[in-house]
């Protein structure tokens, strides 16, 4: 009777009703063997009782305490583990050892790093629905740090499960709301699973408590450019340039999405206006450049690169845009000029070596 497996493997033959009756009288026997409690938990998940799962666990920790039996928290993660995997995963069970002996011997400081710790560690054994666990405690024990939330979303989606990120980010977001990385995360997997005005509402939600944050409106113009609403795209950056104090970002995407529509003024009046304000911002100069070459006035291009090379002199692309310029126009030792200042200016760079960058195959 002392035996612990021979108990167990007692219950396994025995039907519900006298399983249960036999892990009772283990217990009673072998009142500090925390297998028995778990065996009974798994009983009444195999058979449709899961509300009674985390009665039974919190039941096995109070009585192994009065009988001298500490929480070992290392032990009752492993059997959380070996729950998960378990022929039928009893998840259930894994879930609620989790929920009661995941914070034993844990000081409160060292709660948040410790549980992060053991959610890695139990994805990296596959033991995916234990780390899913622990985080969602986790997030439970401590819902303002946005850090959490972004690895439980990040966990959800590495298990492909778009209907659990969905719902985690919805808690995660009333929890953080001025956390820009969780609405964007919601509204990226709404667009991902073809929820286009499920993703329209998301950022307009996020819009409310974060009105000025610049990565959420460039997610919406994103959004909107992606899924061919030029229009649409047009409308909110002119919303954020209106606002003051654009990025270079910004006035970049204006203007790529004036060469999408075809707008070359337009596109033009962008990129100067966005040069104006940020004079050293190379991709501008380069598309102005590509511009005015697209429009077939080499002068204006020509000129677009010499500033450019003026103010941005380590930007390769701009150097060898320019030379290619010049070789496209037959001034051959104009471009091996432009390379060899290019090299004077930047020594150590070596794709200006590169035989893509000489005259005659700069690209």
């Amino acid at each position: 009777p002392q035996h612990v497996d021979l108990w167990l493997a007692l219950a396994r033959l025995e039907t519900y009703e006298q399983a249960r009756k036999v892990l009772n009288k283990a217990r009673e026997t072998l009142p500090t063997e925390p297998a028995i409690w778990i065996t009974a938990a798994k009983l009444e998940e195999a058979n449709g009782n899961g509300a009674m799962v985390g009665k039974i666990v919190e039941r096995a920790v109070k009585s192994l305490g009065n009988h001298g039996v500490s929480v070992d928290r290392e032990y009752w993660l492993k059997e959380a583990e070996a729950a998960e995997k378990n022929d039928p995963p009893a998840l259930a069970v894994c879930r609620e050892i989790v929920r009661v002996t995941v914070g034993a011997g844990v000081e409160e400081e060292d709660m948040k790093r410790t549980w992060k710790a053991d959610a890695a560690e139990c994805e990296k054994r596959g033991s995916t629905h234990t780390a899913r666990a622990i985080l969602a405690h986790a997030c439970g024990a401590f819902p303002a740090k946005k850090g959490l939330w972004v690895l439980a979303a990040k966990l959800e989606k590495s298990v492909g499960d778009s209907a659990a990120m969905d719902a985690l980010l919805k808690r995660a977001v009333m929890h953080c709301p001025r956390a820009e990385i969780l609405w964007l995360m919601a509204a990226k997997e709404r667009w991902l699973c073809g929820d286009v005005p499920g993703a329209r509402d998301v950022l307009e939600e996020a819009f409310v408590v974060n009105p000025d944050s610049e990565d959420i409106w460039l997610a919406a113009f994103k959004l909107e450019f992606e899924n061919r609403e030029p229009e649409r795209a047009r409308a909110l950056l002119a919303k954020i340039r209106a606002r003051g104090g654009a990025s270079e970002r910004v006035w970049m995407k204006s203007a790529i999405v004036e060469r999408e529509v075809g707008d070359a003024e337009e596109e033009r009046r962008m990129l100067a206006e966005g040069l104006e304000k940020f004079p050293t911002a190379w991709k501008m100069w380069l598309m102005l450049g590509q511009l005015e070459e697209a429009q077939g006035d080499a002068d204006a291009a020509r000129t677009a690169y010499t500033k450019g090379c003026r103010r941005c002199h380590d930007a390769i692309p701009l150097w060898t845009a320019a030379a290619t310029l010049e070789q496209r126009s037959g001034f051959s030792a104009k471009a091996r000029a432009i390379l060899e200042q290019a090299r004077t200016r930047n020594p150590k760079n070596e794709r200006l070596w590169l035989p893509g960058a000489r005259p005659g195959r700069a690209a």
